[in-house]
């Protein structure tokens, strides 16, 4: 694949122009532009420290461009550049790079949402063309990859002693964030796919009271069920080629992963809120989720 993006130059100004969330990225972009890089077996991990500069270099990247899960205007310029580190790892055939690159890139790209960016759009309008169709090609590119991982790859995930339960779930959202559902993606990983707020679109009742975590799952379903009629089952109801449907598409992933109760954890963020004040029906939660933080 090669330099397949088109990048812009290191004596471009847009580097002191365009930062991340510790200032200018420069630097940590160098070491991931290297034609050959240098890994450690040990290093291709989620659960280990690195000492590589390749992998020190795109944990600082990945780092300062989602900080508390916001949008940094460095995404534009550095996302090209690791659209072509990836492609590096996809002919070499290394999965596990592969979604170590995925898993970071859609965290990144989830925050790219309008709650985000709004303060960032005269700077957008500012930059060349040519910056932003490189930046949205590489985001499609990822998207493909993604798709074709969740589609043609599932199984490869569940290798024994690769990621652990709970991070298959996390991977799953991450990934969501590529197939186009990047606010959903965002509130998920924002709450840590267990905080809930609501805001009732009929009487403005606001809460951030709702817990979604498996142990408060356990002991309180039916003081949950009263605030929320979960989604009905998605079992057998996907194709694995379409992404349309992201309750439908997700909630079979996480069953074939063998993460049963994450989908049912994630039928509530699917479901209808049941308004405790107006007795309003509204859904779905995770919409809800999304426009009480945009209030």
């Amino acid at each position: 694949m090669g330099n397949k993006f088109k990048t812009i130059d290191f004596n471009s100004d847009l580097w002191d122009k365009l930062h991340g969330a510790y200032g200018n990225i420069l630097e940590d972009i160098k070491p991931l532009a290297v034609k050959e890089p240098e890994v450690p077996e040990s290093e291709k991990s989620l659960y280990t420290s690195f000492e590589s500069d390749y992998m020190i270099a795109f944990d600082n990247i990945c780092c300062t461009l989602s900080h508390q899960m916001s949008f940094y205007p460095a995404s534009y310029i550095a996302l090209p550049y690791m659209a072509n580190a990836f492609s590096y790892w996809y002919e070499k055939d290394d999965f596990v790079m592969q979604v170590i690159f995925l898993i970071n890139i859609g965290i990144i790209v989830s925050t790219d949402i309008e709650y985000n960016t709004e303060c960032y759009m005269e700077m957008k309008e500012s930059l060349p063309g040519s910056v932003i169709e490189s930046y949205q090609d590489s985001i499609l590119f990822f998207k493909e990859k993604a798709e074709e991982l969740l589609s043609d790859k599932l199984d490869m995930l569940k290798q024994p002693g690769l990621f652990k339960p709970i991070d298959l779930t996390y991977i799953c959202i991450s990934l969501l964030a590529l197939t186009g559902k990047r606010e959903h993606a965002f509130v998920l990983l924002l709450g840590n796919f267990d905080q809930c707020i609501i805001s009732c679109k009929n009487c403005g009742l606001y809460t951030e009271d709702i817990e979604l975590d498996n142990d408060y799952m356990k002991n309180t379903i039916p003081a949950l069920n009263s605030l929320i009629t979960p989604a009905s089952p998605a079992t057998g109801q996907w194709d694995k080629k379409s992404f349309d449907n992201t309750y439908i598409w997700l909630s079979n992933v996480l069953q074939l992963l063998g993460n049963n109760n994450d989908a049912a954890k994630l039928s509530y963020f699917y479901g209808t809120f049941n308004c405790p004040e107006c007795g309003e029906k509204t859904g779905p939660v995770i919409d809800l989720y999304m426009e009480a933080l945009s209030e």
